[in-house]
């Protein structure tokens, strides 16, 4: 088992940046896994965090991609960056689609994410001997 530690202040390295991605991957493995079990979800109100955390989370997503959009541009733009395939031509293109893609995409996730959220808020369970 890997021990994670998350701290936004760093260290801000390659390193720490795989780090953190690996956790995330991790922290949605785990979820998937914990939450087949009904005992993980006993009632609306888990549930409600858990949309919420998941909400904020793809929130921040668009951030995140457009930070690496904007360093993949600034490496691009100082002649270094090579594509494998060697057609470095198309590669910027495609690259700046498919970010775009992946943050509108994020965006919708999130928009439905935050109306889910909303709409479990005012869910409970009875208690027992209730219809």
């Amino acid at each position: 088992m890997t021990d994670y530690r998350l701290d936004t202040n760093g260290p801000h390295s390659g390193d720490y940046t795989r780090h953190v991605a690996d956790a995330l991957a991790e922290s949605v493995r785990v979820l998937n896994h914990h939450t087949m079990d009904a005992d993980a979800l006993p009632d609306p109100a888990v549930i409600y965090d858990l949309l919420g955390s998941l909400f904020t989370a793809t929130v921040g997503v668009d951030q995140l991609l457009r930070q690496v959009e904007e360093r993949l541009g600034a490496m691009a733009d100082s002649g270094r960056l090579r594509d494998d395939s060697g057609d470095h031509s198309r590669t910027p293109n495609q690259r700046r689609m498919a970010l775009a893609d992946a943050r509108r995409l994020a965006e919708a996730l999130a928009v439905r994410l935050e109306r889910v959220h909303q709409i479990t808020s005012g869910l409970y369970l009875q208690q027992d001997g209730g219809r």
